[in-house]
C-alpha cells in the first residue's frame, strides 16, 4: 500500500500518546527499510488520498526474481487531465519510495537525464531480490514504458 498510497499523493494522520495528532505525506513516512517516521508509543491512524489524485490516469509496472518475492522494482505513474501534470513514484527498488514531479509529460531524455540525477546508482536497494545494477535498469525501462504509454504511442503498453 506505500507505493500506491504514495503515488496517490496519500498523507498519513499519526496519533500521538498526548492524544494529539500530526500529518505525514506518506513518501516521507518511510525512512529506510524497516524504519518509519513513526516515534515512540505513535500509531498510524489513517492514510488519506486527495480526490484529485483519485481522478488521475494510473500506470503501473512492477517485477520481480520470483513468483512470491519481494518486488524488485515497482513504479507508478499519474497524469493529470487538468494541468498534464505528471509524476513518476519509484518503489522497491529504492530503499524509500522516490517521487519525481513534472509540471507536464517529460520527453524520454528528461526523464531519464531526472531518474539519473535524483536516483543515482549508488540510490538503489540492494538485497538477495535483486543488485542495485538489475534495478536500475527496469527501473529506467518501466519509466519509460509508463511515459510513453501516457504520450500515446503505446511503446511498451502492457
Amino acid at each position: 500500500m506505500i507505493s500506491l498510497t504514495a503515488a496517490l499523493d496519500g498523507v498519513c494522520t499519526i496519533w500521538t500518546p498526548e492524544g494529539d495528532e500530526r500529518r505525514v505525506a506518506v513518501g516521507d513516512f518511510v525512512l529506510a527499510p524497516l524504519h518509519n517516521a513513526l516515534k515512540p508509543g505513535e500509531l498510524l491512524r489513517a492514510i488519506d488520498l486527495p480526490q484529485s489524485s483519485l481522478r488521475r490516469r494510473t500506470a503501473f509496472r512492477q517485477i520481480s526474481l520470483s513468483p512470491l518475492g519481494r518486488s524488485g522494482a515497482l513504479l507508478i505513474g499519474t497524469l493529470s487531465a487538468d494541468d498534464g501534470a505528471f509524476s513518476l513514484t519509484v518503489t522497491a527498488a529504492t530503499p524509500r519510495p522516490m517521487r519525481l514531479s513534472f509540471a507536464k509529460l517529460p520527453t524520454s531524455a528528461a526523464l531519464r537525464e531526472r531518474l539519473e540525477t535524483d536516483i543515482p546508482p549508488k540510490n538503489y536497494y540492494d538485497d538477495i531480490h535483486g543488485t542495485p545494477a538489475w534495478r536500475r535498469h527496469v527501473t529506467l525501462q518501466f519509466a519509460e514504458e509508463i511515459r510513453s504509454e501516457f504520450a500515446g504511442n503505446g511503446a511498451g503498453a502492457a
